[in-house]
């Protein structure tokens, strides 16, 4: 009786034994279609990272020409602000010096007008004195 538990046990343990064995080379004859099936999808994987990369790169480098575009534009722009500044301060210049000729230009009326008021004052009373004396 103890050699027929025993042998039932060994005979189960064979099953046991035998279903693995089955389970393993089934699974090792999948195995290559299993690793065929993961190379596939690993080349998959790097190849749409490759593209994000080629994408990626494209995209810094519209970003990287546009920095670079708009640096050149604010420089431009900066260098027609100090020119226009420069050229206000020219005119500004220009401006001072061409009211202090007019106020200068207005003395000498004055004074002229002044001389001339004087000189015709002049003139008729060397005038009215002629006809006394004629």
């Amino acid at each position: 009786v103890h050699l027929q538990d025993r042998n039932e046990r060994l005979c189960v343990e064979l099953g046991d034994v035998q279903e693995r064995m089955g389970k393993l080379a089934g699974s090792k004859a999948d195995l290559p279609t299993r690793l065929v099936f993961t190379e596939e999808e690993k080349l998959k994987i790097s190849k749409e990272l490759l593209d994000l990369q080629i994408e990626t790169n494209k995209m810094r480098e519209q970003y990287e020409t546009e920095n670079f575009e708009l640096k050149n534009m604010i420089l431009a722009l900066e260098n027609r602000v100090l020119e226009l500044e420069l050229s206000g301060e020219k005119v500004t210049g220009e401006r001072d010096a061409l009211q202090e000729r007019l106020h200068a230009v207005e003395s000498n009326h004055k004074e002229l007008a002044d001389e001339y008021i004087i000189l015709k004052s002049n003139y008729l009373a060397l005038g009215k004195e002629l006809d006394r004396e004629v």
